[in-house]
C-alpha cells in the first residue's frame, strides 16, 4: 500500500520541495493532507488542506507526519502523533533543549524520528567525527556555516550538532561568534561556531581543524534542498515499521 503523508508545513520552502518531490518522484508515497496556516490565507483550494494539525480528527487517513515547520507547530505536530500513536519525522531546527527534551518523553508513547540535517553527507561527517577527533588531538577546531538570508536560526542546527559531538571528545566548551576583544591561552576544548546568512545558499558547513603548519578542512555543500527532501522520505518509509523510541538519520542510516 502506498505510504501517506500528512505535510505540516507545506507551504514552507522544505514543505514545497517535499511535495514536489513526491509528486514527481518515483516513490510508492504520498501526501494525502496538507497543514499550514498559509494554506487558507493564499487562497488554496486543496480538498485536504488544515490551517492547524488540531483541527484534523481522523488520523486513520494517513500512515505518517513529514514536519519542517516551526519549534512551536513542532511540538504541537509531536503532542498530536502522540495522542493518535501516529509515527512523526521532523527536520524543524531552532527547537531548545526543553523542546527536545519533551520530544524524547513524546517518543515514549509513539515513534518520533528528528534530525537538523537530512542528507547522508553531513550524518556520515557527523559519524566519523571521532575518529577525526582522535586522531587530530591539539588541533584547534572552527566551523563555520551558510545559509539563506530567510533562515531564522543561527547557528544552524547542523553547526550546533558537529559542535556537540566534538566537545564531547574534547570535554570543552561551544563558543559562538568573537566579538572585538583580545584572547590568550585559547583552551584546545573550545569549538567555535560562526554562522554567515545571505543570498539563497541552501546550506554550507565547514569544520576546520587547525594544527602546527597544517589545516584539515571538512566541507559539506548542500546544491538543492532536495537532499533533505529525498532524506525525510526515507526516514518516514522507515520510522512506520518502527516501535515506540526516538530516532535520528544515524538510526536510518545504520551509522
Amino acid at each position: 500500500m502506498p505510504l501517506k503523508v500528512c505535510l505540516v508545513g507545506a507551504m514552507g520552502k522544505m514543505g514545497r520541495v517535499i511535495a514536489d518531490t513526491l509528486f514527481h518522484g518515483d516513490f510508492s508515497a504520498s501526501v494525502a493532507i496538507m497543514v499550514d496556516p498559509r494554506l487558507a490565507e493564499d487562497g488554496s483550494k486543496e480538498l485536504r488542506a488544515f490551517k492547524d494539525i488540531k483541527e484534523i480528527k481522523d488520523s486513520k487517513i494517513f500512515d505518517v507526519v513529514i514536519d519542517f515547520s516551526t519549534p512551536l507547530a513542532t511540538m504541537e505536530s509531536a503532542a498530536w502523533c502522540m495522542q493518535n500513536k501516529m509515527p512523526m519525522v521532523s527536520g524543524t531546527t531552532g527547537l531548545s533543549k526543553e523542546q527536545l527534551d519533551k520530544l524524547k518523553v513524546f517518543a515514549k508513547s509513539t515513534p518520533i524520528f528528528w534530525s537538523p540535517n537530512m542528507s547522508l553527507g553531513v550524518n556520515l561527517i557527523d559519524a566519523l567525527l571521532p575518529q577525526i577527533a582522535e586522531v587530530l588531538q591539539g588541533f584547534e577546531v572552527e566551523i563555520v556555516e551558510i545559509h539563506h538570508g530567510q533562515k531564522k536560526d543561527y547557528p544552524s542546527g547542523t553547526a550546533l550538532r558537529f559542535a556537540e559531538t566534538l566537545i564531547k571528545l574534547k570535554d570543552g566548551e561551544i563558543i559562538f561568534g568573537r566579538a572585538k576583544g583580545k584572547s590568550d591561552n585559547r583552551p584546545l576544548g573550545e569549538v567555535v561556531v560562526h554562522a554567515i546568512r545571505g543570498g539563497t545558499v541552501p546550506g554550507e558547513h565547514t569544520i576546520y581543524f587547525l594544527g602546527p603548519d597544517e589545516v584539515i578542512e571538512i566541507t559539506h555543500r548542500a546544491l538543492s534542498r532536495k537532499i533533505f527532501a529525498l532524506g525525510a522520505i526515507k526516514a518516514a518509509e522507515w520510522v512506520i515499521s518502527k516501535k515506540i523510541g526516538f530516532y535520528n538519520m544515524n538510526d536510518v542510516l545504520g551509522l
